[in-house]
């Protein structure tokens, strides 16, 4: 594995431990958890050297730590029957930008469609050529 390669997959395995650490604030037993788990997987893959299946593995990275951030919510308990919900401002986003992420995916996707309509595949058949 490159040096650059190398100092990516560590820089990776380093944001998504802090960002266990972060998404699962004042949960020791849930940050312990992800904690296990994230080293786990690394461990699971340390000996992979083909360069693709290594960026793929940190695309996986990255949309994971994506994943933590913007979609887990954390509750804390108040009472018997009342929980608050931690909102954290990493967690809000622009509607709009959503909105148009979602229009140029849906865009791509007929355009794929479209594609494999005129070679005769289907979308599936298509993407297995890639």
């Amino acid at each position: 594995m490159g040096t650059s390669l190398r100092s990516q997959v560590l820089a990776h395995y380093k944001k998504l431990l802090h960002t266990a650490q972060v998404v699962f604030q004042n949960d020791p037993p849930r940050i312990a958890s992800m904690t296990q788990g994230i080293r786990e997987n690394f461990a699971h893959y340390k000996n992979v050297t083909d360069e693709k299946t290594i960026k793929e593995l940190i695309r996986a990275a990255k949309d994971t730590d994506s994943f933590l951030r913007r979609e887990i919510l954390q509750t804390i308990q108040t009472d018997e029957n009342t929980y608050r919900l931690v909102v954290k401002p990493y967690m809000l986003f622009d509607n709009t930008r959503l909105i148009r992420e979602c229009e140029d995916d849906e865009k791509a996707h007929h355009e794929e469609e479209e594609k494999a309509r005129q070679q005769g595949l289907s979308p599936c058949e298509l993407a297995a050529q890639k």
